[in-house]
């Protein structure tokens, strides 16, 4: 009998490793002082959903604030956890 596996096998496993690299990262990152872990315009995409247009219209309200170095902006987490915080609506 042959050893035989199934090329499925080492896609799984790649997909596994980067699972695994994905959740020491995200470990790594709650650890930080909120104010010091820096996020892209990606991140902030997928943390609140919404669209490229959507970030433009709330940076230019002054809703999300941001920082803009050499054409990329960033944003500090603790800026979003004061957003999210701000605008939480207890049940009364």
């Amino acid at each position: 009998m042959s050893n035989f596996q199934h090329p499925f096998n080492d896609s799984l496993k790649k997909i596994s490793d980067r699972l695994e690299h994905l959740i020491k990262q995200s470990e790594f990152k709650n650890k930080q002082d909120p104010n010091y872990v820096i996020l892209d315009n990606a991140d902030i995409l997928q943390l609140f959903k919404i669209s490229k247009e959507t970030a433009s219209n709330w940076r230019a309200e002054g809703i999300l604030p941001y920082s803009k170095i050499k054409g990329k902006t960033y944003y500090k987490l603790s800026d979003m956890h004061s957003i999210i915080d701000d605008n939480y609506n207890k049940k009364k």
